[in-house]
C-alpha cells in the first residue's frame, strides 16, 4: 500500500512539474512573439518620429520666410523672390496687414528646395515682427499635405529672446497635432520645446537648435502611446536641409514607446541621414528619410 501511495505521489508531482514547464515554455514563446511584433522595438518608429518632427519644424522656416518677404520687406534688400531659401517659387504668399495675417498657399503641389512635395495652405497670424521679443506667431493648417501626409494642429511660437541683439529664442508649442498617412492610419502629437536660431552672415550657414528638456507625446500610428525628450541639444543646419537632409545632424533624443525606452543619436554635425538607435545593450545604425534634390 505504501509503495502504491508513493507511486501515485511521484506521478502527481511529475505531472505538476510537466504542467509548469509547459506553461513556462508557452510564456517564453509568447514573450518572443510579442517582442517580434511589438512596434515599440521597431527602429522604423524612431525614423518615423524624426520625419514627422521635421515636417512640423520645417513649417517655422516657411513661415519666417513668408513673413520676411511680405511683412518686413525682402530679406537683405533682395527682390523678385530672391529672399526665398526654403519656400518654392510656386508657393503664393499673401499678406493682410490690417488683420496681421499671412497665407502661404502651396496650391495642388509644390516641390520645396529641400525636395519635399507640399500642397495646401499654411495660415499665420502674428502680434508683431517675429524677431521682436514678446511677439507671438500662430500657425494653422488647411488641407496641408507633406509628402502624402496630412498635417493638422496649431503651432504657437513666442519670442523669448532677452534682446534684439541676442540669438532669437522661441518657446514653441504644438496643440492637437495630427499626421494622417495615405493608408488611413494616423499619429497624434503634442509638443513643448525651446529653440534658438543661430543666424550667420550667410543664411546658408544658419543653425536651429532644439534645447535639452524639449518634449513631445502622443499616439503613434499603431495606437501605442509614446513620448520624447531631448537629452542633448538637437541641431538642424540650413545647408543640410537644402541638400535634402531634413533630419537633425547632431544631438540625442530619448524616445519611449509603450514600455520600451531607447535613444536616437543624430551624429556629430555632418550632413548625412544616419542615426544610431540604442535600446539596452543593442545598438543599430539606421538611415533616415532623405529627399533628393533635382
Amino acid at each position: 500500500m505504501v509503495k502504491n501511495k508513493n507511486l501515485k505521489l511521484m506521478k502527481k508531482v511529475t505531472f505538476k512539474n510537466l504542467f509548469i514547464a509547459v506553461g513556462l515554455i508557452g510564456l517564453l514563446a509568447s514573450c518572443d512573439q510579442s517582442s517580434e511584433i511589438n512596434p515599440s522595438l521597431d527602429t522604423e518608429e524612431y525614423s518615423l518620429d524624426t520625419e514627422i518632427e521635421s515636417d512640423f519644424d520645417d513649417v517655422d522656416q516657411y513661415v519666417s520666410e513668408g513673413m520676411e518677404g511680405v511683412v518686413y520687406g525682402p530679406a537683405n534688400g533682395k527682390t523678385d523672390g530672391k529672399w526665398r531659401r526654403h519656400l518654392p517659387d510656386c508657393a503664393e504668399v499673401t499678406h493682410d496687414p490690417e488683420a496681421m495675417t499671412i497665407t502661404i498657399d502651396f496650391g495642388d503641389g509644390c516641390e520645396t528646395r529641400g525636395g519635399k512635395i507640399i500642397s495646401g495652405i499654411i495660415f499665420v497670424s502674428y502680434t508683431d515682427r517675429k524677431f521682436i521679443p514678446g511677439s507671438i506667431t500662430t500657425t494653422e493648417f488647411r488641407n496641408f499635405v507633406v509628402d502624402g501626409k496630412l498635417i493638422e494642429g496649431k503651432r504657437i511660437s513666442e519670442n523669448i529672446s532677452e534682446s534684439l541683439e541676442a540669438n532669437p529664442s522661441f518657446h514653441v508649442t504644438l496643440e492637437d497635432g495630427k499626421v494622417t498617412f495615405d493608408d488611413g492610419t494616423f499619429a497624434t502629437k503634442e509638443a513643448d520645446k525651446t529653440t534658438v536660431w543661430f543666424r550667420a552672415v550667410n543664411p546658408l550657414n544658419d543653425e536651429f537648435h532644439v534645447l535639452d528638456g524639449s518634449s513631445s507625446e502622443g499616439l503613434n500610428k499603431n495606437g501605442v502611446r509614446y513620448s520624447t525628450l531631448i537629452i542633448e541639444t538637437i541641431v538642424y543646419k540650413n545647408i543640410c536641409k537644402l541638400e535634402g537632409i531634413h533630419s537633425p545632424v547632431d544631438g540625442v533624443k530619448q524616445i519611449t514607446i509603450g514600455d520600451a525606452t531607447g535613444t536616437i543619436d543624430f551624429g556629430d554635425g555632418e550632413c548625412d541621414n544616419l542615426a544610431t538607435v540604442t535600446r539596452g545593450d543593442n545598438t543599430e545604425t539606421i538611415e533616415l528619410t532623405r529627399k533628393k534634390r533635382k
